[in-house]
Parts: structure tokens; sequence; C-alpha cells
């Protein structure tokens, strides 16, 4: 029986249908929820006698004790306090010592397993300086681009770009007012729609020249396994600038990647150190791939249920299971390959039995970080 340790949140679907299809192939799942620490959460590191053991419990990891064989570094949250009851001075305080413990539970928990993606490497390879860097050094076209919070450098880029530029955040973040949702996407921008200077210096962002799309590219890696996805996009008025806004469904259909834009690929992993990441392309009219971004803790199950094909939760669980960085799966030879569609619901069920237990999503994020 191979052991696999999840961190991640509640309400993860993803954690959840993988945890489950590892269970009915004979193998263990324990999802650690972050945010339950420390109020549902106990946890202990004990040096005794040239010995070092750790454990942590609560509810649905009164099982969670090393060792594990592998470690999927899914969506980690952090320690959620209990704010409203604690002294406004000493909230800062509690909270510091709460993430110093929890991040490094995560350092001793297995160091000998395998990490999809390795601690060291995960928030390096979240960064979008340093992926847009690295994917020029592995032969990517990317955007031309600017990052910044330096007013008259912006107002330069945009003025150069003559209205052909986009404006992008870090994270693609939702949060709640009093009156509405409000979702931070991708937008168009020019000279006259920018705020003034104090608010640009201290939000920085992604400015980017708009690039006009034919389609657009999922591309999920996993290890040497790599599944594209195209996206038509461009067939609706809502999705072409950003495909991800809520409500409106994006077709899917299978596709392949040109062989050097596969080899580059595989480089812009190997330099981020990451084995699993989601890949997001533009094609051009002129059938150019030009690079946009990297998700190393991606959605990838909503592919498959727009396009039931495109496997992707069976070649997942194969992945975690094989714990090898060179992972290679070919469906024609799993005809009876687990589905997406078939751990959907139970997955739902699953999450709906188990929120009472823990600490709420709604308590875990004020500004959400799930992007796809």
């Amino acid at each position: 029986m191979i052991r696999i340790l999840i961190p991640t949140y509640p309400e993860d679907v993803h954690a959840v249908e993988v945890a489950l299809a590892l269970s009915d192939r004979g193998h263990e799942a324990v999802l650690w929820y972050g945010g339950d620490f420390p109020t549902r959460q106990s946890a202990s590191v004990d040096v005794q006698d040239g010995q070092v053991s750790w454990e942590i419990s609560g509810p649905g990891i009164e099982e969670g004790r090393p060792p594990f064989d592998g470690v999927w570094f899914r969506r980690p949250a952090p320690p959620v306090l209990p704010a409203a009851e604690m002294h406004p001075g000493d909230l800062p305080v509690a909270r510091r010592e709460c993430r110093h413990l929890l991040s490094s539970l995560y350092h001793l928990v297995a160091p000998e397993a395998f990490w999809v993606n390795p601690l060291a490497s995960h928030p390096r390879a979240d960064f979008k300086p340093v992926q847009l860097e690295a994917a020029v050094r592995a032969g990517l076209t990317v955007p031309r681009t600017l990052i910044s919070n330096d007013p008259p450098r912006i107002r330069r880029f945009l003025e150069e770009l003559r209205g052909r530029a986009v404006y992008k955040p870090f994270q693609t973040s939702q949060w709640e007012t009093e009156d509405l949702t409000a979702i931070l996407l991708t937008s168009e921008v020019a000279v006259e729609d920018l705020p003034g200077d104090e608010t640009l210096r201290l939000t920085p962002g992604i400015f980017q020249e708009k690039i006009e799309k034919a389609h657009e590219l999922r591309v999920t890696v996993m290890g040497a396994h790599m599944v594209t996805a195209r996206l038509l996009s461009q067939g609706a008025a809502e999705t072409r600038l950003d495909w991800r806004v809520p409500g409106v469904e994006v077709p899917v259909e299978p596709a392949r990647l040109p062989r050097e834009v596969e080899r580059a690929c595989r480089r812009l992993l190997k330099s981020l150190g990451i084995v699993f990441g989601c890949l997001d392309f533009i094609v051009t009219l002129a059938g150019e791939h030009v690079f946009l971004e990297i998700n190393p803790a991606g959605q990838f199950l909503w592919i498959e249920e727009a396009c039931p094909e495109i496997r992707l939760l069976a070649p997942f669980v194969d992945f975690l299971l094989a714990r090898q960085p060179d992972f290679r799966w070919w469906p024609s030879q799993i005809p009876d390959a687990i589905r997406h569609a078939d751990y959907y619901r139970k997955a739902c069920e699953r999450i709906a039995a188990d929120r009472p237990k823990h600490v709420p999503p709604d308590d875990l994020f004020h500004v959400s970080s799930d992007r796809p």
C-alpha cells in the first residue's frame, strides 16, 4: 500500500477525487487541511535522546503520522485563528507563530518522499516574473511585458503599445463586498484607464501586449506526460480576453503541441524545479504559440469534464503512484482507467459530509487564489 499526503483546503474537489481514486486502488490518501490549525488541530515536534519525531492530530487526519511515500503539495492552506476571540495586539504574534510551526512541519513530514511539486521549488515556481524569465530562457515566445509599480514607466509602456495592452494581476483574486462579488481578471487597459500614481505605486501589476488569438491551449504536464487541450475561447465575446470568466463554458477539444514547443515546456519545468504544472498559451492567427503563464498547482479536472476523451484523473493518480519524474502514460494500454465522471459526485458528497468538521473556506480565504 502506498500512502500519499495531500495538504489542501476544504471544498477542494480535485484533492477529494484523487483521494477517493487512490483508496479504490487499495492505497491511502491523507487530506491535511492547514486551516484547521490551531483551533481544530494539534501539532507537536518532539526531540529526545537524539531522535526527532512529530505528529499532528485533528479531524480527518487521525492516521496522519509518517511515513508517507508521496506528497501532493496541492494547495496548502494557512492557519486560521479566531480573530474575534483574540486581542487585536495578540493576533499578529499568534498568527506568525502558528505559520512558523505549520510551515516547519511541511519540511519535516516526508523528506524522502516523492513530492508534487518539490517543496523547495514551490514558491519560486509560482512567481510570475520568475516564470517569464525562465520561459524566455527555455526558448518560449513571451509577449512584450512590463511588471512594475512605477507610474511614469507604466504610462510610457502603454503609450508605446497604442491601446494594444492588457492588465493582469499576479493572481486571479475574488473577494466579497456587501452587495457584490468582485473578481480580478485580465482586462484591456490604456493610459486613460489608469488610476492615480499613488494607487499604481501601491498595487504593482503585469502590463502586457495584447495578442490576437485564434484559440488558446491549456497544457497539463505530469512528469514526462503532457496533455494538451484546445480552448475555443474566441467563440464568445465574454471569453475572448480571459476564458476564466465565471458562468461561461468554453468548448474544449484535444490538441497537440509542436515538438519544439513541447521540448521548451520540458526545459521550463526543469528550470523551475517542478514535475507538475498547467501552462497557458495563446495560438495566434499565424499559428505562433505564445506562452502566458504556468500554474504549479493548477486545476485540471475541468478539462476532462468539458471533454471526457481528454483523460486527466487517471494519469494523475498513476503519476502519484509511480513516483517518477519521467512518468509517461499511454491511455491505449489502460482501457478501463478511472474517469472524472465516476468520482465527481462521490467527491461532492464526501465534501458535504465532512464540511461541519473543518474551518469553513470563507474563513480560510478572505481573498481567494483558487484560480484555474
